[in-house]
């Protein structure tokens, strides 16, 4: 009898136990300054337009410390250079999945701690370049994922404020020779077109601070996010820095408004 009630007591603990996916969907808008010397040695500024989302969990095997999360974005850059005579127009796509370990600190205070892997590319455009007017650019990257968030509240209005940040440290990307055309690595010319990525060479900087309003049924995120993409490779300089706020929406809220007691009893959330 005792050997029949264990799997059965162990399975109603795990019915009690449920974790929700918190979907965040997003868009943002914001400047953008770019330096790509492979087009011109001009800076480019503009208008940068985001959307996106991001999808976490907590893991079943360890629900109150592990995390899994994956990020999808797309971007879309109108530029102009300092006289305003030259536009540059950009397109540019991320995904990034990773695994994070959550700790908590006095006084409310969430910490998580991980890594994801990512892959992204895109190109820039100059109209008005008639010899190489495109610059792709394409990397893979592991990069170190840090998070701290506390819950407050607004009289009965319940707040999450999270910073989140991710650095890419290690990867490869692609960059072609200088003065190199797209056409001759058409042609077979494909040496030296990937390139080992640290931060001395391929620094790069995600950060985002948000503050999510709770309503129950849903939740509302705004937020500023800051995007630093650098790359230096065969006497090539690329910089890519853009401000950006940022507004989302949570179906099914983030569980800080009360809710009535209810089957499964206890429900563990990936943001806090």
């Amino acid at each position: 009898m005792l050997c029949m009630l264990l799997p059965s007591a162990a399975n109603a603990q795990e019915e009690d136990v449920s974790r929700p996916v918190t979907s965040t969907y997003y868009i943002g808008i914001g400047g953008k300054d770019v330096l790509a010397t492979y087009l011109s040695p001009l800076h480019y500024n503009g208008t940068d337009f985001n959307a996106g989302g991001k999808w976490s969990k907590a893991m079943p095997f360890a629900p109150e410390k592990a995390i899994m999360h994956f990020n999808a974005d797309l971007y879309f850059s109108n530029l102009m250079n300092p006289a305003k005579t030259a536009r540059m127009i950009g397109l540019y796509a991320a995904f990034n999945w990773g695994m994070s370990w959550r700790h908590m600190l006095p006084h409310g205070i969430c910490l998580t701690a991980g890594a994801s892997i990512g892959i992204d590319g895109g190109a820039y455009y100059l109209l008005r370049n008639g010899n190489n007017p495109v610059e792709a650019l394409a990397s893979v990257n592991l990069a170190p994922r840090l998070s701290l968030s506390r819950p407050f509240w607004i009289g009965k209005l319940p707040v999450l404020a999270r910073n989140e940040v991710s650095i890419p440290s290690l990867g490869v990307f692609f960059c072609p020779e200088y003065g190199e055309p797209y056409y001759e690595i058409y042609l077979g010319n494909r040496e030296g077109l990937a390139h080992f990525g640290w931060w001395g060479n391929n620094f790069r900087l995600d950060n985002l601070l948000s503050f999510t309003l709770d309503f129950g049924r849903t939740a509302l995120s705004l937020g500023y996010r800051f995007k630093a993409d650098t790359q230096w490779a065969n006497n090539l300089n690329t910089k890519i820095y853009s401000h950006a706020f940022v507004i989302g929406v949570i179906p099914g809220g983030i569980g800080l408004k009360k809710k009535l007691k209810s089957t499964p009893s206890k429900t563990i959330y990936s943001l806090y």
